[in-house]
């Protein structure tokens, strides 16, 4: 009987490891992303490029996965609204059980199962993603942003960025002939 195939790359069968304690496969993929992974800001966006290395290792109670997922995130500086591209290096370790564990507390979310001799490694890989973008992303440390009077970019300007703000109270001395 052949090993059933993985509809999608994120979903890996586990056939070859047939429940064996000790038993490990090593794991190499790079393809592109099937949907965007992020929140509004950045994201690594649907078709960029995902590297995942590691290995699945079966043990009594299920599957565990040891995971080194590599991309690129990219998105909007929240300060002076220029793209970026912030590098994804995450580290995902999850078990997998074979059936529900019976002590397992209904109030928790369900635990990771595997499904027809596969894994789903896709809530793992976006949960971790997720916590690794930032939540305010900028594209240096010194970023001035922009201007909230004109919505130019403070940083650009060499001789300082300064609208002259006059108290309206005072505006109608402007008018007055040999003052200025």
């Amino acid at each position: 009987m052949a090993a059933p195939q993985p509809a999608s790359d994120f979903l890996l069968s586990i056939h070859d490891l047939k429940r064996q304690p000790g038993e490990m496969m090593e794991i190499r993929r790079s393809f592109a992303n099937p949907e965007r992974i992020g929140i509004d800001v950045i994201a690594i966006e649907a078709q960029a490029d995902f590297q995942i290395t590691g290995r699945v290792e079966s043990v009594s109670t299920g599957v565990l996965t040891t995971c080194d997922i590599s991309s690129s995130a990219v998105g909007e500086c929240v300060r002076c609204l220029d793209p970026i591209t912030f590098p994804i290096d995450v580290q995902i370790q999850e078990l997998y059980f074979y059936e529900s564990p019976s002590d397992w507390d209904d109030d928790d979310d369900p635990p990771p199962l595997i499904t027809e001799e596969r894994i789903d490694l896709l809530p793992t890989i976006r949960d971790a993603v997720i916590l690794e973008l930032p939540l305010a992303p900028h594209c240096s440390d010194d970023c001035l942003g922009l201007c909230p009077e004109c919505g130019e970019k403070i940083g650009e300007n060499p001789q300082g960025h300064n609208h002259q703000k006059i108290d309206p109270r005072w505006a109608k001395l402007r008018e007055v002939p040999g003052l200025e």
